[in-house]
C-alpha cells in the first residue's frame, strides 16, 4: 500500500523538481531551510561561532567558519576554510577546503576532508575515523598543469566545479523531497547492478534514437512537442538516478573506510556525489566511469519506476 501511495504523489514531485532546475539555487536554499529550520546555507560568508554560542549545524559553500563555541551537530564545507577550536557533536566534512584543527578542538565523530588540506595539532580529540583523500585543487593542478590543453582543461575544470555546486543543491533537494525513493533505488543498484546497467544502456539507445527522431520532425509542428517530451524525460531520468548511484555510491565508500554509523541519507549522497565527480576528473578512465554511471542511473529510474517498485517490467510482463 505504501508503494502505491508513494506512485501516486510521484508525478507532483516530479514537476517540483523540473521547477527546481528552472529556479535552482533559491529553492534548494528553502528545501534545505525546510528541511532543517537551524541552519541555511551560506556562499562566501564569514561564519564565527564564539566560545559562548551554541549553533546546531553549519553549511558553507566557500566560506569561512570557525568553531570556538559548540555545533550540536555537523560542520560542512566545500571550497571554503573550517577552523575548530571549540566542540562539534558530531562530524567535520570539509570537500575542497582548508581545514585546521587546534589542539582544543572535540569532534564526537568523524574528520573527513576530500580535497584540500589537512591540519592537526596535538591533543585534539577525534572520536571516530579521520579520512583525508588530498585530491580536489592540488589533483586538478597537476592534471592541467602541462600540455597543449591546458586552457581547454582549466576551463573544463571550472565547469565541472560549477556543476558540482549546482549538483550538491539539487541532490540535497531530491533527497529531501524523495528519501525513501532514493533509499529504495540505491538498494536496487546494490542487488540488480548488471540488470540495471543493461537497462540504461538499451534506455540510452533508445532515448538517442528519440532525440533525432525530434530533431528530423523539429521543422513539423509535431517535431517541437515531442523533443521538448524527449528532453523532460531525459532531465527526470537523470536527475533521480543520478542522485540514488550517488547516495549508493557515497554509502559503500563510507562503510569501506570503516565508518560504522552513516550519516544522514541527504549527507551520504553529497559525499558520493563529491566523489563521483572528482574520479570524473581522471583522463579516459572519469569518462568511462562517468558513463558508466549515468547509464545504472538511467537504468535504476526505468527498472524502480523512480524508486517504487521492484522490476517494473518484470511486473507488467506478469
Amino acid at each position: 500500500m505504501n508503494r502505491i501511495k508513494n506512485s501516486l504523489a510521484l508525478p507532483a514531485r516530479l514537476a517540483a523538481i523540473t521547477a527546481m532546475v528552472i529556479i535552482l539555487s533559491g529553492t534548494a536554499s528553502a528545501a534545505w531551510y525546510k528541511f532543517d529550520r537551524t541552519v541555511r546555507p551560506t556562499y562566501k560568508e564569514e561564519i564565527i561561532i564564539s566560545p559562548s554560542e551554541t549553533q546546531k549545524n553549519v553549511l558553507s559553500f566557500g566560506g569561512r567558519v570557525v568553531v570556538e563555541g559548540k555545533v550540536e551537530e555537523s560542520v560542512v564545507v566545500f571550497g571554503g576554510e573550517i577552523i575548530v577550536s571549540g566542540q562539534v557533536g558530531r562530524s567535520v566534512v570539509g570537500f575542497g577546503s582548508k581545514v585546521t584543527v587546534r589542539s582544543t578542538a572535540i569532534i564526537q565523530e568523524d574528520l573527513v576532508v576530500l580535497g584540500g588540506t589537512l591540519e592537526k595539532e596535538p591533543g585534539c580529540t577525534i572520536g571516530q575515523d579521520t579520512v583525508f583523500i588530498p585530491t580536489g585543487g592540488k589533483l586538478a593542478s597537476e592534471l592541467f598543469r602541462k600540455g597543449i590543453f591546458f586552457q581547454l582543461g582549466t576551463f573544463f575544470l571550472a565547469l565541472k566545479l560549477l556543476s558540482l555546486f549546482f549538483g550538491i543543491l539539487l541532490t540535497i533537494f531530491v533527497v529531501g523531497v524523495f528519501p525513501r525513493q532514493i533509499y529504495f533505488a540505491a538498494g536496487k543498484i546494490r542487488s540488480d547492478f548488471w540488470p540495471t546497467l543493461g537497462t540504461g544502456l538499451l534506455a540510452v539507445i533508445i532515448y538517442a534514437g528519440l532525440i533525432l527522431l525530434s530533431v528530423l520532425l523539429f521543422f513539423v509542428i509535431i517535431g517541437i512537442p515531442l523533443l521538448f517530451m524527449v528532453i523532460f524525460a531525459g532531465l527526470i531520468l537523470k536527475v533521480f538516478g543520478g542522485t540514488a548511484f550517488s547516495y549508493f555510491f557515497g554509502e559503500s565508500f563510507l562503510r569501506a573506510v570503516g565508518v560504522k554509523k552513516m550519516p544522514h541519507i541527504i549527507w551520504t549522497a553529497v559525499i558520493g556525489l563529491v566523489i563521483l565527480t572528482f574520479l570524473g576528473l581522471v583522463p579516459v578512465l572519469g569518462f568511462i566511469f562517468s558513463l558508466v554511471v549515468s547509464l545504472v542511473g538511467w537504468g535504476v529510474a526505468l527498472r524502480t519506476r523512480f524508486g517504487t517498485l521492484d522490476n517494473w517490467f518484470a511486473r507488467h510482463q506478469s
